[in-house]
């Protein structure tokens, strides 16, 4: 599965998109994008994968931007230990059990499906948290609620930041209000 996002950052922070793609194994998950814009004056152009196991747990990722030229490779048992490329564990992240790359809204259906909520309901994780273009690295509190049958309500408390996520029937945002649309 293919589908491409038009990044619709909140006012002055930039623009772009991200062509992507899914692939389902009988191993797991991998999704990949290719990232292309720019946001807070900084050109982004690079690329990452996200493996996760059967259950939707994060297990692998990489990030390589070529512009600015950095690389990130974390590893995850699936149990919340998370490592570094050489395999030096990052105490600092113990617990999570998902990514969010902040630039991609790809990553935001590891919980989705992982999570498996009903109507209604809602759920506190800790994320490893990613954020582009620095690729800074830290821990944080993400709430997912289903609101409907393909709406969730994001909410990061860390950072006051709230949005209601249009989702498709496989868990892939269509809409995030204030950062990205689905444009193919």
């Amino acid at each position: 599965m293919t589908m491409r996002w038009r990044w619709d950052w909140l006012p002055d922070l930039g623009s772009g998109g991200e062509d992507f793609a899914y692939a389902p194994g009988a191993g797991g998950h991998v999704l990949s994008g290719k990232v292309v814009g720019t946001l807070d004056d900084t050109e982004i152009d690079g690329a990452y994968q996200v493996e996760a196991d059967p259950a939707w747990l994060t297990r692998r990722v990489t990030v390589a931007l070529t512009r600015p030229a950095k690389t990130l490779e974390l590893r995850s048992n699936g149990a919340g230990r998370w490592s570094d490329g050489e395999g030096v564990w990052i105490p600092a992240l113990d617990g999570c059990l998902d990514v969010d790359l902040s630039l991609t809204p790809s990553t935001n259906t590891l919980p989705i499906r992982r999570l498996g909520l009903k109507l209604g309901e809602a759920a506190e994780i800790s994320v490893a948290y990613v954020q582009a273009p620095e690729l800074k690295l830290r821990p944080r509190r993400q709430i997912y609620t289903r609101l409907a049958d393909r709406l969730w309500r994001f909410h990061a408390p860390d950072i006051d930041f709230t949005a209601d996520i249009a989702v498709d029937a496989d868990g892939f945002v269509i809409e995030y209000p204030g950062l990205c649309r689905r444009a193919a």
